[in-house]
């Protein structure tokens, strides 16, 4: 079994070597998948046509290879096309050229690496003071209502102390 087509049509041009591989493993897989499917499982499948027109069934046989090969092709540009396949990888291609160059000329310190508890200590510091934030904001809530609240007893207080006071008059001038 011959390849028939590659993946990539002829109006797409793409330097992308990751694009390249994928197009590689996309055929190889595909030629693969292809592979197994022999004139003799198909004779096995359908043994009275193998015996009465075996020409007939070596066609068809090539016919249905060329025919899931080619759809399989279809398919596969369709999802690199829908994808946008060629301009991602092309794109990745630059940034990691970009990057080594960048690595080269000594413009960027890798950043070092950080150590599972440094991460998760920087995380829980920052986690800490919103949480303290929010808390100290309830407090100034909780101390205003208690201010309230005092002011509020006071108020009550002060009119006990005058009712009390005038029930003891009271009270006096009746045992008078």
């Amino acid at each position: 079994m011959e390849n028939s087509e590659p993946i990539v049509s002829d109006t797409q041009t793409v330097d992308s070597v990751r694009y390249h591989k994928l197009l590689s493993v996309l055929d190889r897989s595909l030629s693969a998948v292809v592979d197994t499917f022999k004139l003799d499982d198909l004779r096995i499948v359908f043994p009275d046509l193998a015996r009465e027109i075996p020409g007939k069934l070596a066609d068809s046989h090539e016919q249905i290879s060329s025919y899931i090969r080619n759809s399989a092709n279809s398919d596969f540009q369709a999802i690199l096309m829908q994808y946008e396949m060629s301009d991602k990888l092309a794109s990745l291609d630059t940034l990691v050229k970009e990057a080594a160059e960048r690595m080269l000329a000594s413009e960027e310190r890798p950043i070092p690496s950080l150590s599972p508890e440094s991460i998760n200590r920087n995380r829980s510091a920052a986690i800490k003071r919103a949480e303290l934030t929010r808390l100290k904001a309830q407090l100034e809530l909780v101390k205003d209502e208690n201010a309230q609240h005092l002011a509020e007893l006071s108020k009550q207080r002060a009119t006990l102390r005058a009712e009390h006071e005038r029930l003891e008059k009271t009270i006096s001038l009746v045992d008078s």
